[in-house]
């Protein structure tokens, strides 16, 4: 237990890359952590200003109502690679802490897909018994995929998965309608309705940083970039002022539109600079409560017209 809490907490590594040093499944490097924490091993101190910059923090909230905006601090003079690794990084770092303070055993918590997600499961050791549901079908690496993601953060929960064995983009109409009416994908849709916390990352289509965006045959692309696609979250389409757009609705396999809305609490975790036009129509559609981004962005958003 010491060695796996000195690796995490002092070593920097992943549990992932715990597990595979150790020769034990990642399941049990959370146990581990968990146990280092109950037993009171490992003490955790969280200092506010170690990685938040609370004036831009609050600055970001009251400029586009949000409850809760969260500016992480980053080096600004790594390279380009770092730089982007060490966002990512960090936002997950941050992220997983929000979620292990604020949710409880009666929260039902959707999970979106994506590198910045997947960063979220590598820090969080800690969370209530929920449910957590996969709110998109399956799209990029395994690392990143919902489902992998949802097994990940449902073995630090202990509460119920409810995963979607499908696509997140179907060929055509007909192949979702056929895997929505599966009765996998079915209970898992039908469990949007009581989600009431979700946590989803923003794909960038100008410049192109996005897991649909990288599926889809140049043609495709095309014709959204030509309806005006600015942004995308769970693979649901908004151009630059943040009004959803039709794109690939009928092809979907995910969260509605609608359902998405009625979450009580969505956070979302984005950064970089590639993605502040994103992040922007995002902000400007209304459906984020909550955001985690890295400063630097943060300050741009601010001052974005």
């Amino acid at each position: 237990m010491g060695r796996v809490a000195r690796l995490y907490y002092l070593g920097g590594l992943t549990r992932v890359q715990i597990a595979e040093r150790l020769g034990i499944s990642r399941f049990k490097t959370g146990r581990l952590l968990d146990a280092a924490l109950e037993s009171g091993l490992v003490t955790i101190t969280i200092k506010p200003s170690a990685l938040i910059a609370p004036e831009v923090s609050d600055a970001l909230a009251g400029r586009f109502g949000l409850r809760h905006a969260y500016a992480v601090r980053v080096d600004e003079t790594a390279d380009e690679e770092a730089d982007r690794a060490q966002i990512h990084d960090r936002l997950g770092r941050v992220a997983a802490g929000v979620l292990s303070e604020t949710v409880t055993k009666d929260d039902v918590l959707g999970l979106d897909s994506g590198r910045t997600v997947s960063h979220i499961a590598d820090h969080l050791n800690r969370l209530p018994p929920c449910d957590v549901v996969q709110l998109t079908g399956l799209t990029g690496t395994v690392q990143q995929t919902g489902l992998e993601i949802l097994g990940r953060i449902t073995s630090v929960s202990g509460g119920r998965a409810h995963p979607i064995y499908a696509p997140m983009i179907t060929p055509d109409p007909e192949s979702a309608d056929s895997l929505r009416r599966q009765p996998g994908v079915k209970a898992t849709i039908a469990q949007y309705r009581k989600v009431t916390r979700a946590v989803v990352s923003v794909g960038s289509w100008t410049p192109p940083e996005s897991q649909v965006y990288d599926r889809l045959a140049p043609a495709e692309r095309d014709a959204l970039l030509a309806s005006g696609v600015a942004a995308e979250t769970c693979a649901l389409m908004f151009d630059a002022e943040g009004q959803a757009l039709r794109g690939l609705d009928d092809r979907r396999i995910g969260i509605s539109l609608q359902d998405l809305r009625a979450i009580d609490n969505v956070m979302g975790v984005a950064g970089g600079p590639t993605k502040r036009d994103a992040i922007s129509a995002l902000l400007r559609s209304g459906i984020l409560h909550t955001l985690v981004v890295d400063e630097p962005t943060a300050r741009a958003l601010l001052t974005w017209p």
